[in-house]
């Protein structure tokens, strides 16, 4: 029999609807409680699974009994959550990116290290099998640069819109590929950013959040990078992410990547199998295995950091923000 991981929510909208599908699929994983400040949909989703539904999470702290908690509400509305968790010996699944506000994620940070609890976060690309083919080729090359473009639609919920809340695209969003920049060519040593508001978006009512987004990455390696991102395509959805290499473009893809020149008995072979961002988790907990969490929180942490910089330099006209500085000391 397997070790059985017994399973909180806190947060029970469309992102952790995705992770409950995947967990009931996992012989070692039972969803036992969940939280929600919407009490109809919480029960909703707790019923089926014969979980404990809570509409007070230090009510599901004190009363659930945990092995792991999934955080899966917007990054403004954390506060203490993790913290809280820490300190029980939860171990952690913190959905990206892992806070809007620095100063709360270190704080979380801290805890999470202080009781020795596993984490993981929901950039799933590092799951992929184009993700890890990625990492295994350009583990031993140079990256000369790297461009990201991703373009997209507003999505529907009210929180989303808000910059103040969500923080925009890049933040919230393409978060994703600025995480699989940071995977395979290191850190980022600083950032410059120019943002446009309000102008192809004006007549959104309670849009608050940045058009368009263009970012410069420096990697500590030196290599620059490029984020290009925005949210007024509406319902389509462009981009991409490239990489350059001596004599060689890199195209990621999650089912595989692709190399031009075509040479693509230089590519590894893709992994036979590839577990999922939750299977990862549980299985790590389940067995003690903390090297198969891939993006763990201090890592996501240092994401996140990237892209509030990214921030932070747009509202000051573009001006360099050194990443060191800003992230400040885990």
């Amino acid at each position: 029999m397997p070790n059985i991981v017994k399973i909180g929510f806190v947060g029970t909208g469309g992102i952790a609807g995705a992770h409950i599908k995947r967990l009931v699929e996992i012989p070692e994983a039972k969803i036992v409680a969940l939280c929600d400040i919407d009490e109809a949909r919480v029960k909703a989703a707790a019923d089926p699974l014969g979980a404990a539904a809570y509409t007070d999470s230090a009510k599901m702290l004190a009363e659930a009994k945990l092995d792991a908690l999934y955080v899966c509400v917007p990054p403004h509305v954390h506060g203490d959550l993790e913290v809280r968790a820490a300190q029980k010996g939860i171990h952690l699944f913190v959905e990206k990116p892992v806070n809007l506000f620095m100063d709360d994620a270190r704080k979380a940070w801290q805890e999470i290290k202080k009781n020795g609890v596993l984490t993981q976060s929901g950039y799933s690309l590092r799951y992929t099998a184009g993700g890890i083919q990625l990492k295994n080729f350009l583990a031993d090359k140079q990256v000369a640069t790297a461009n990201v473009v991703r373009w997209s639609g507003l999505p529907g919920v009210p929180w989303w819109r808000r910059y103040d809340q969500a923080g925009g695209q890049l933040v919230e969003m393409t978060t994703h590929q600025v995480d699989l920049l940071r995977w395979v060519m290191g850190d980022v040593a600083s950032v410059a950013a120019s943002y446009s508001f309000n102008r192809v978006l004006k007549d959104e009512p309670n849009v608050t959040v940045p058009d368009s987004q263009a970012a410069i990455l420096t990697f500590k390696s030196g290599a620059v990078a490029t984020v290009n991102t925005s949210c007024a395509l509406g319902k389509g959805w462009g981009g991409g992410t490239e990489f350059v290499i001596r004599d060689a473009k890199v195209v990621w893809k999650a089912e595989g990547c692709q190399l031009a020149p075509e040479e693509p008995k230089l590519l590894p072979p893709l992994p036979l199998e590839t577990p999922s961002v939750d299977a990862a988790f549980v299985r790590a907990i389940a067995n003690g295995i903390p090297s198969m969490l891939y993006s763990p929180y201090d890592d996501a942490l240092k994401t996140a950091a990237v892209t509030l910089a990214c921030n932070k330099s747009a509202e000051n006209g573009g001006a360099l923000v050194k990443l060191d500085d800003f992230l400040g000391e885990l």
